[in-house]
C-alpha cells in the first residue's frame, strides 16, 4: 500500500522526529479519513470507529462508515465522518 506519510517523511529534512513517530490523520472532505500510526481497534460498527494510539484512543463518528484498508500501522475509513475526537 502507498504510504503518503512516508512519502512526506522523506521530503522533511529539520523536523522533529518525535513528531513524525507518534501518529497521523488526513480527513479527505469528511468522506475518507487516512490513518498511520494506529496500534489496533477497539470499536467498529457502522457510526463509530475506535482505535487506540500512543497516547489515548481516537474515535471516529459519522453514518456509513467502513474500514476500507487495514494493515499493520495504516488504515483508510470511509463514509460520511461527522467527528474525529483524540481521548
Amino acid at each position: 500500500m502507498f504510504n503518503f506519510f512516508d512519502e512526506i517523511k522523506g521530503n522533511l529534512k529539520k523536523i522533529d522526529q518525535n513528531i513524525l513517530n507518534s501518529y497521523n490523520l488526513i480527513n479527505l472532505s469528511g468522506k475518507i479519513l487516512y490513518v498511520e500510526g494506529h496500534l489496533g481497534l477497539t470499536i467498529l460498527t457502522d457510526s463509530l470507529i475506535a482505535f487506540k494510539v500512543k497516547k489515548g484512543r481516537v474515535e471516529v463518528s459519522g453514518s456509513d462508515l467502513v474500514l476500507s484498508e487495514l494493515s499493520q500501522n495504516t488504515m483508510k475509513i470511509e463514509g460520511n465522518i461527522k467527528k474525529v475526537e483524540e481521548f
